[in-house]
């Protein structure tokens, strides 16, 4: 076998300090909200930004990993659609000299972990010392932004001091997920959710190499390979993992083991490549320079860089969740504030990923009218929480700490959501002029809409009409009557107009 090292550059950030965001030593107690803002994501795939190596189970938090659209009812919050996670594929486990090879922060101080950024990956890089081996670790992971059914996961270990007998184990977790196993073959694994019957096919390709001669496993499973071998001071260590995930209804294997092939041909060096010239021309796009101020540049960069890591403009069939793909709170429902506070970026940087937004809207306008019509009034009402087929997903009750069970309104009662999806339609057609989008799918949201508000504001003998018991954006309050901010979207959306364009069916819209 060839004598190949993925270039030492890989494992170096970006010099810039306002380009990273850095966490020196490990505090247990900070891992989960650590995990997420070091989340890596392309908007197909994300895994929260846990350890991924050497990490026993003493306390830890699992390595959590998300395909946008698969949800599944679990039984849980009231039965409601919920995100699941898939199977673990970062779990790496050492043992030395026949011993648990676990981190803490006895074991290792100097631990490091660097969120680059610029180049759209987690680093990290720390000295272990265990018995009488004492290495430096280094580690690599990034779903890519080039091709979106890939990840990457690469450890390096340079052998400091000792000659110890190693094990290395890297597997693939994913029985506990509330996922239906299928299919286990060399390479490749398959579930399917319980209910929705979504298909996931995730497939793997592990190597080893040690001084740059690639290593054959001493045992490979369908879910594991294991390497031993002893180490010598001076002796390099590489470990690459390239792995590709696949969403069906039908037939994920097969688009699984097509994107690997690619990944493979490419090899880890090119992967690295091909994603950082996906992230530089993202950041060409999005990127806004601040003099004078690092944390200031630094937080920017952040919220953009979770902005451009949330969206997939491939997929007009998925939005973003609350927390994106960075965690599974609020069961990765769709609210709002995709609309309001999200949109308004992508129309600005990347249009293509706000127009698949909004069409995931379009492709989820039945359910809005289901909704509104089993609410006793027409148009469309969209859900105030939405997953995959557009239906309600709000929970209808929770259980409080002292075992009450409290019934959940805002599913039936936070009706402004439908406004807001009207103005993130006109928005982007006011940035972008897209009369494709406005003829195909952007009128008939505003028309449904406005119908919606029609029939919900009912005209009183005052002489006007009201919207009562409703709940606005601050969700504090219940059963309010004319709320401001819902009234002043509804009437902004009945009296919108749509510019003239060469359809005539679209040239006005009124209640």
């Amino acid at each position: 076998m060839s004598r190949v090292w993925v270039p030492e550059v890989v494992f170096t950030p970006t010099d810039d300090p306002t380009w990273r965001l850095s966490q020196v030593g490990y505090d247990p107690l900070r891992e989960s909200s650590q995990a997420s803002r070091f989340a890596v994501s392309n908007g197909f795939l994300g895994i929260r930004g846990e350890r991924s190596f050497t990490r026993g189970r003493r306390g830890a938090f699992p390595n959590a990993a998300y395909v946008a659209g698969l949800f599944d009812r679990t039984g849980e919050a009231g039965g409601v659609p919920v995100l699941l996670p898939i199977a673990d594929w970062l779990q790496v486990h050492l043992q030395i000299d026949g011993v648990g090879f676990v981190e803490d922060p006895a074991d290792a101080p100097s631990h490091r972990m660097e969120l680059d950024m610029r180049r759209g990956m987690v680093l990290s890089d720390c000295i272990h010392v265990v018995g009488g081996l004492r290495a430096r670790t280094r580690t690599l992971r990034l779903v890519s932004l080039r091709d979106r059914a890939i990840g990457l996961q690469l450890i390096r270990m340079d052998m400091l001091d000792g000659a110890q007998e190693v094990v290395l184990e890297a597997s693939l977790d994913g029985a506990h997920h509330g996922l239906v196993h299928r299919v286990t073959e060399p390479g490749l694994t398959l579930w399917r959710t319980r209910r929705s019957g979504i298909e996931i096919a995730i497939t793997t390709a592990p190597t080893l190499k040690i001084d740059g001669w690639t290593s054959a496993p001493r045992t490979v499973g369908p879910l594991r390979s294991v390497w031993a071998w002893k180490t010598q001071p001076g002796q390099a260590v590489e470990f690459q993992r390239i792995v590709s995930v696949a969403r069906a209804g039908d037939d994920a294997a097969a688009a699984a083991h097509s994107a690997l092939s690619r990944a493979v041909r490419r090899g880890p060096a090119g992967l690295v490549a091909d994603h950082e010239t996906a992230w530089s021309e993202r950041w060409a796009c999005s990127a806004i320079e601040i003099d004078g101020d690092p944390a200031a540049q630094r937080a920017l960069r952040f919220a953009a860089y979770h902005l451009n890591s949330a969206a997939n403009p491939s997929d007009a069939h998925v939005s973003i969740g609350a927390r994106g793909l960075t965690g599974s709170d609020y069961g990765g429902h769709v609210f709002w504030d995709t609309e309001i506070f999200l949109l308004p970026f992508y129309c600005a940087v990347w249009p293509e990923a706000a127009r698949a937004l909004l069409m995931y809207r379009f492709h989820t306008l039945e359910a809005a009218r289901r909704k509104a019509a089993r609410l006793g009034w027409r148009g469309a009402l969209y859900a105030w929480e939405s997953a995959d087929t557009g239906d309600e997903a709000a929970p209808p009750f929770s259980i409080a700490p002292d075992r009450q069970v409290l019934g959940i309104l805002t599913g039936t009662r936070e009706q402004h959501i439908s406004a807001d999806v009207a103005y993130g339609v006109w928005r982007y057609w006011i940035a972008t002029g897209d009369e494709g989008f406005l003829r195909e799918a952007g009128a008939e949201i505003l028309l449904e809409t406005a119908r919606f508000w029609v029939s919900r504001a009912v005209p009183e003998p005052d002489g006007r009409r009201h919207i009562r018991n409703v709940i606005g954006p601050d969700e504090y309050h219940e059963g309010i009557d004319d709320n401001a901010f819902t009234n002043l979207m509804a009437r902004w959306n009945i009296y919108r107009d749509v510019p003239p364009v060469s359809h005539p069916a679209i040239t006005r819209v009124r209640g």
